[in-house]
């Protein structure tokens, strides 16, 4: 089993996740967000299985910016990973936000951001 990069990212395997696997891990932060505020999510870097397991991170103290993995979830299934599962994980350093998932979706989907128009006097 060959170790991932520790900077990989959602946006990083983009061209090997399907859209619905993303749009899973958007709904669980979008989930995680309403409860908690901001969230995180991170890949796991030491797995054969496609699409990889995530984790959601919400954020302790904005001041440091220290955060606390609040759950783990199978790549396949979207399901919480038992404790066992995600004791054997090692996850990504790097992470990404709602807003940063958001728009991979949107980039997978080709759609475009909608532009702000400018008012002519």
């Amino acid at each position: 089993m060959a170790l991932r990069p520790n900077d990989v990212t959602l946006n990083s395997l983009q061209e090997t996740l399907p859209v619905e696997y993303v749009r899973m891990v958007l709904s669980r932060l979008r989930d995680c967000e309403q409860s908690l505020g901001d969230a995180y999510v991170r890949v796991c870097l030491n797995t054969d299985i496609e699409p990889p397991h995530y984790c959601i991170d919400a954020m302790m103290d904005p001041e440091t910016g220290e955060t606390t993995n609040r759950e783990s979830f199978h790549g396949k299934t979207h399901k919480p990973l038992t404790v066992r599962q995600a004791s054997d994980v090692v996850w990504a350093a790097e992470r990404m936000t709602y807003s940063q998932v958001s728009d991979l979706i949107g980039a997978m989907r080709n759609f475009s951001k909608k532009k702000t128009a400018v008012r002519r006097n």
